[in-house]
C-alpha cells in the first residue's frame, strides 16, 4: 500500500514545483519528456513539450504568480501523486489558495503524463 510522505523527503518533485513557482515556462517544460501529455484543470490535453510550453506561457500571462505548498505525495512506482495548495497571485494583487492534485506519470527523472485536478474559478472571480 502506498504511503504518504513529505514532500520534501520524495523524488525530485519539491524541485520540480519549486521551478514552477519561477514563474519560467522553459524551467517547467525541462522537467517533462518530449512526448509528454498534459492536461490542465479543465484544459484540452497538450502533446508534446512545446505544446505545454506555450498553453503554460499563455496561462502565467492571465495572472501576476503563484506558489505551492506541497503538503504530501504518494510513490506508487512510476507514478507519483502530489497534494498541494497553490496561492495565485492574481493581476489585481488579490490572492487566492486553492487545493490541488497533480498525478505524474515518470519515464526517468522526467515526467511523461501529467494531470492536474484544481478548481481554477476561484482564481477568476471577482
Amino acid at each position: 500500500m502506498p504511503s504518504a510522505r513529505s514532500a520534501e523527503k520524495h523524488r525530485d518533485v519539491a524541485r520540480i514545483f519549486r521551478d514552477i513557482d519561477t514563474f519560467d515556462p522553459d524551467a517547467f517544460v525541462a522537467h517533462l519528456t518530449e512526448d509528454v501529455v498534459f492536461r490542465f484543470a479543465n484544459s484540452p490535453e497538450l502533446v508534446g513539450r512545446q505544446e505545454v510550453r506555450q498553453g503554460v506561457a499563455a496561462f502565467f500571462a492571465t495572472i501576476a504568480g503563484l506558489s505551492h505548498r506541497l503538503l504530501h505525495t504518494w510513490d506508487m512506482g512510476d507514478t507519483v501523486i502530489v497534494q498541494t495548495e497553490v496561492t495565485y497571485t492574481r493581476t489585481d494583487g488579490k490572492q487566492v489558495t486553492v487545493p490541488n492534485a497533480d498525478i505524474l506519470t515518470f519515464r526517468g527523472d522526467k515526467a511523461r503524463d501529467w494531470r492536474i485536478y484544481i478548481d481554477l474559478a476561484p482564481v477568476y472571480a471577482d
